[in-house]
C-alpha cells in the first residue's frame, strides 16, 4: 500500500500532512526541491529554444515544478526509510530570498546587518536544513543536533585566526556576564531555560547558562544566535549601550561566517558565485 496524502483545515489554515497507510504513522518532511521537466522529444524547434534558454538563464518557471519528499521514520514498518516524493505546484525557491537577505547585511550598523542575517540564517535551516518543523524554536533545537554542521563549522572556526578570536572575546565577555533574555519580560530579563540543551525538552541539570563555554561549544553558540535574536527583535538590546553593541557585533560576525559557508553551494545553484 502506498502513502497517501491528505489535507487538514483548522480555522482557516490548511496543514499539507502525510500518512503512511502501512503503519498509519505521519511521515516526516525531509527535503523540498524544484526539478524541471525533461524534453520528451516532441516539443517544437521553438519549445526547445525556449527550454535551453531557461536552463541557461535560470528562469525556469515554465518547466519547473516543486517536490516535496517524505519519509516513513517509524522503525517497526516494513516502509521505515523509505521516501515518496509529492509533485505540488505550491512549493517555492527560497534561495533567492536567502542569498539577497545576506548581500543586505553587507551594509549598515551591526544592529541591522544581524537582522537581515538572521532573516537570511532562519529562511535557510526552514527550507533547506530542518524542513519537518514550524517553530523556530524546535528549528533551533534541531539544527543543534546536526552533527555535521557542527563539525563543520567548528573546522571553520579553527581554521580561521578571525573568527576563532571573535568567539574566544565573546566566551570571554559572557563569563563575566551571561546573556539574559529580556524577550518575556523587558523590566525582569532572566537566563533562558534553552542554553546547554539540544533536546526537545531543557536539561534540569543544574550547569550555567547563559554562556557560550568553549570554541567547540557548538550547542550554546546557536542558542547565542537565537538569544540575541529573541532580545533584539522583542526591542530588548540598546544600540547605545556598550555591551548590546558588542553582543549584537559579535552575534552578527560569527553567524555571517556560518552563512558565508553555506551559502557557497546556494550560490553555485543561482550562478551567484
Amino acid at each position: 500500500m502506498a502513502p497517501h496524502f491528505r489535507k487538514v483545515s483548522v480555522q482557516l489554515i490548511t496543514v499539507e500532512i502525510m500518512i503512511c497507510e502501512t503503519c498509519a504513522k505521519l511521515m516526516v518532511k525531509v527535503d523540498r526541491y524544484i526539478d524541471i521537466d525533461e524534453l520528451d522529444g516532441t516539443e517544437t524547434e521553438g519549445q526547445f529554444a525556449d527550454y535551453i534558454a531557461a536552463q541557461e538563464s535560470g528562469n525556469t518557471g515554465e518547466w519547473d515544478y516543486g517536490v516535496v519528499e517524505y519519509e516513513c521514520r517509524n522503525s517497526d514498518c516494513k516502509q521505515f526509510g523509505m521516501r515518496i516524493g509529492l509533485v505540488t505546484e505550491s512549493v517555492k525557491d527560497y534561495d533567492y530570498l536567502i542569498f539577497m537577505w545576506h548581500e543586505k547585511a553587507e551594509q549598515g550598523d551591526y544592529f541591522s546587518r544581524f537582522i537581515f542575517e538572521y532573516i537570511s540564517f532562519n529562511a535557510f535551516i526552514k527550507s533547506r536544513i530542518v524542513l519537518e518543523e514550524v517553530s523556530d524554536r524546535a528549528a533551533i533545537q534541531r539544527l543543534k543536533r546536526n552533527a555535521q554542521l557542527e563539525a563543520m563549522y567548528l573546522k571553520i572556526i579553527h581554521a580561521d585566526t578571525r573568527l576563532k578570536w571573535t568567539w574566544e572575546e565573546l566566551i570571554a565577555e559572557l563569563k563575566k556576564k551571561p546573556l539574559l533574555n529580556a524577550s518575556r519580560d523587558m523590566d525582569n530579563p532572566e537566563v533562558d531555560k534553552w542554553w546547554n540543551s539540544s533536546g526537545d525538552q531543557p536539561k534540569k541539570a543544574k550547569e550555567k547558562k547563559g554562556v557560550v563555554k568553549t570554541t567547540r561549544d557548538w550547542v550554546n553558540m546557536v542558542e547565542f544566535w537565537y538569544a540575541v535574536r529573541n532580545n533584539l527583535f522583542h526591542g530588548g538590546k540598546n544600540p547605545n549601550v556598550q555591551r548590546d553593541h558588542f553582543l549584537v557585533e559579535h552575534a552578527f560576525k560569527t553567524l555571517r561566517a556560518f552563512m558565508e559557508w553555506q551559502l557557497k553551494g546556494v550560490g553555485n545553484d543561482l550562478k551567484i558565485f
